[in-house]
């Protein structure tokens, strides 16, 4: 661990603390108080007891973790979902993907390093306060986390720019869209999305999905070929002696994903 790094302390309970590492500083609980000077030059996933005996476990947070404790502007996409959607458009090392809009930069930050090194993401956001808090929540887990440094990530642009009045980029191999009306955008993603590519929206409602469907049927059926809509839903289950069920939250509902594919005229 080093100072700078982004740390979540553990308790026995399975409570989360999410500290920032920095030297002479300390954190305080109700089991007691901890340096960070403790924890900096100690391995992941080590124990450290506090002043009141309670033992914890350090360990750098995943995307998803991270995700879930960021600062938000807007709502985001969940963990789930990004899962989905790096597999169904196929994000693989390389690819040029262009992204929008950002909101709060979770789909963005799984994008880069989906891309890799060689890759590149492009993502668009009109309002420039969600695209300042992306920015920072980017730049807090790829610029201070070790084990995900920019090093295992793609280029990233971003664009204050509002997608629905065009795209600079051409021959893009992914563009995924998280708007409210994407079938505004079908004009500029027809210029844009190199043959063969794919285009991925995101969106809540069954109107909105249905509309995009009829828009590319009747306006664009030489340019795409709808191939799939998908929702997804998580449960997680428990075990708790010789007991094992369900939990009695799970994340059911929360978008569909409409995948269609860009052919030639």
């Amino acid at each position: 661990m080093k100072e700078g790094e982004l740390v979540h302390l553990i308790d026995k309970k399975g409570k989360r603390y999410r500290i920032l590492l920095k030297t002479g500083s300390s954190f305080s609980f109700t089991r007691g108080t901890i340096s960070h000077d403790e924890i900096i030059g100690l391995e992941d996933g080590s124990v450290i007891k506090s002043a009141g005996g309670e033992n914890l476990l350090i360990v750098r947070p995943t995307l998803a973790e991270y995700i879930s404790k960021m600062r938000k502007g807007s709502q985001i996409i969940y963990p789930k979902d990004i899962a989905a959607i790096l597999m169904l458009a196929d994000i693989f090392p390389g690819a040029k993907v262009l992204e929008a809009g950002s909101g709060s930069g979770a789909l963005t930050m799984a994008l880069l390093r989906a891309v890799g090194k060689d890759g590149k993401v492009v993502s668009y956001e009109r309002r420039k306060e969600f695209s300042e808090i992306a920015r920072k929540n980017i730049e807090t887990f790829f610029g201070k986390v070790e084990s995900t440094g920019k090093e295992h990530s793609g280029e990233l642009i971003l664009k204050d720019k509002d997608v629905y009045e065009g795209i600079e980029e051409k021959e893009l191999d992914r563009i995924i869209l998280d708007l409210q009306e994407p079938w505004r955008v079908l004009k500029h993603i027809e210029q844009s999305l190199r043959n063969g590519g794919i285009l991925l929206c995101y969106n809540p409602t069954v109107l909105q999905i249905y509309k995009l469907s009829k828009r590319l049927e009747l306006r664009y059926p030489r340019s795409f070929r709808v191939m799939s809509i998908y929702e997804v839903g998580m449960r997680g289950w428990e075990i708790k002696g010789r007991s094992m069920r369900p939990e009695h939250k799970m994340i059911a509902h929360t978008g569909f994903i409409f995948v269609a594919r860009k052919i030639q005229n």
